[in-house]
């Protein structure tokens, strides 16, 4: 029998999608494929233009069509491909079986309805309930994200970012659904309200029994919160294990040259190593390794040919002609 913890909620099997703008085909996303289980914690790392958002948009089905074209591939959520979904089907599965957190709270809300209400709104949506038992789980939502019952009517222009989030992140959970999607949940925070706002996550993450996909450019974050991670480049997941993998044995120069780039209290160092260069044009993608203008370790080798993800070890993955085999 299959140990309920490794169940898939969402599987993504090689990816692609384009943007096509007057300036080129924007290729975003290329040949992305991961799965997450019930009891993940996923961390997804890269920087900004590196397709992350727009893969968790694509795991939604939010895409905007045009100018957003899915060349190949699938995302499955419990199974059934959100592609051949309808509408209708989509908007049960948003919010019930996926949620997610935007980044910005300042425009994920309706400014012109109160925010007890919106929270509301999605409990009568996913919920057989009446509209008294709906509001009465979104005062239970506002209590468990810390907010007091009686700013319940207020209208979001009456709260401060740090509570913006936490309306969100209540709406987001309000129908306890298998996955939550955080997009950069504390880029609009200062850090002492991020550090709030992320033990909260971590605790409703753990009450609620809810899978969790972290998109991020901050590997500290990764660290506390997540138990396996990827590395993006380019739309590519150039690296993927568990947290451990990549923290104790990252072996693609992206991952390392990201590393080499995080200051440390154990090192005495005048000056830190930024990866050089930077990110590639995605109008404009080679043949070959993506990150090869910006490579420390490139031959001519590298120009031959785009390398796969090979397995280096049980479930660590590296996309690097030069990626060698755990204990070797």
């Amino acid at each position: 029998m299959e140990n309920s913890q490794n169940v898939p909620v969402v599987k993504v099997d090689d990816l692609v999608i384009h943007y096509e703008t007057r300036d080129g085909v924007v290729e975003a996303v290329n040949g992305v494929s991961f799965t997450i289980n019930k009891a993940d914690t996923f961390g997804l790392v890269g920087e900004t233009g590196a397709g992350k958002t727009t893969i968790a948009l694509a795991m939604l089905g939010l895409l905007p069509y045009p100018p957003t074209h899915i060349i190949r591939g699938s995302v499955e959520i419990g199974g059934h491909d959100i592609e051949k979904m309808s509408p209708a089907q989509l908007q049960k599965v948003r919010g019930k079986k996926v949620s997610m957190i935007f980044q910005d709270p300042m425009t994920a809300l309706n400014p012109v309805i109160p925010i007890g209400d919106q929270i509301a709104e999605v409990v009568m949506l996913h919920e057989k309930v009446s509209k008294a038992e709906a509001e009465k789980r979104a005062l239970e939502m506002l209590q468990m994200v810390g907010i007091r019952p009686e700013r319940y009517k207020e209208f979001p222009h009456a709260l401060s970012g740090g509570m913006k989030q936490r309306v969100v992140i209540a709406i987001a959970l309000a129908c306890n659904p298998e996955l939550l999607i955080a997009d950069e949940p504390t880029t609009a925070l200062d850090v002492t309200i991020q550090a709030q706002v992320l033990d909260m996550i971590k605790e409703l993450r753990d009450k609620f029994g809810t899978a969790l996909m972290l998109i991020t450019h901050d590997f500290g974050l990764v660290a506390e919160i997540c138990n396996k991670c990827a590395v993006v480049y380019a739309g590519e997941i150039v690296e993927m294990g568990t947290v451990e993998d990549i923290f104790d044995r990252p072996q693609h120069p992206y991952t390392i040259g990201l590393f080499e780039s995080i200051p440390s209290l154990d090192k005495d160092t005048e000056r830190l190593k930024p990866v050089k260069g930077q990110i590639i044009d995605p109008t404009d993608l080679p043949p070959y390794c993506s990150f090869y203008d910006r490579c420390d370790h490139c031959t001519e080798e590298c120009r031959k040919g785009d390398p796969s993800l090979v397995e280096v070890g049980p479930g660590h993955f590296v996309k690097c002609m030069y990626a060698k085999k755990e204990g070797n």
